[in-house]
């Protein structure tokens, strides 16, 4: 979701090439120039729609899933790489206060250029065995997890594992971008990593968090 911020910026830019696209309409005669510069004056208009959401920082959606459920979950969108190809997914962070832990899922397309979810789906799945690794970009600290897998019904992978919510703590001006590193299932596979550019406020995803941390 765009930040207040982020649109105005980008409804002022793009108010500016219209203004700049009308002078120069009004101020050039002749009619093939006229209509050389209402194409490029579109063009204008087309580019500063495109510009507003570029400008938007990544934002958590907070949702409550179930009616009468006191399941909260945060939500954010990341891309995530396997060798060359990137593919977009979803990290979420879902909180029941009458049943903790708080619990992290990475929500991935079950088409990764040839990366292998199904060695980790459901009981016995490697990560019973394995452990994933949860980091932020430039900081040596970290922490390792076991993680559960499964299909969703519109047929993405769900990574899912216990967290106590420590990369708050990491999160700083300089250190915003939260990885989640996993192993593929064969060395050929290599690692499938995600990244998440964290917000400049957490407090909607905290929010969510608190109830369910330091519990176990």
């Amino acid at each position: 979701m765009a930040s207040a911020s982020a649109l105005a910026a980008g409804k002022v830019i793009m108010a500016g090439i219209l203004l700049q696209c009308a002078a120069i309409v009004v101020e050039t005669g002749g009619q093939e120039k006229r209509v050389t510069l209402f194409y490029r004056w579109m063009a204008g208009c087309a580019g500063g729609l495109m510009l507003g959401p570029a400008l938007a920082a990544p934002q958590w959606t907070v949702s409550k899933p179930y009616p009468d459920n006191p399941l909260q979950v945060a939500s954010l969108d990341g891309e995530a790489t396997v060798g060359r190809s990137r593919f977009p997914v979803m990290l979420e962070l879902a909180c029941r206060a009458d049943s903790p832990p708080l619990r992290m899922s990475l929500h991935v397309s079950d088409q990764l250029g040839g990366w292998d979810v199904r060695p980790f789906e459901g009981p016995g799945g490697l990560g019973e065995r394995r452990k994933l690794k949860l980091g932020m970009a430039g900081l040596c600290r970290g922490t390792d997890s076991h993680f559960a897998g499964w299909y969703e019904a519109d047929g993405r992978f769900v990574f899912e594992w216990p967290s106590q919510g420590e990369f708050f703590a990491w999160q700083s001006a300089t250190h915003k971008e939260l990885l989640v590193t996993i192993d593929g299932a064969s060395r050929k596979h290599g690692k499938l990593e995600a990244r998440f550019t964290l917000p400049p406020s957490s407090q909607a995803a905290l929010a969510v968090a608190l109830p369910c941390m330091g519990k176990k």
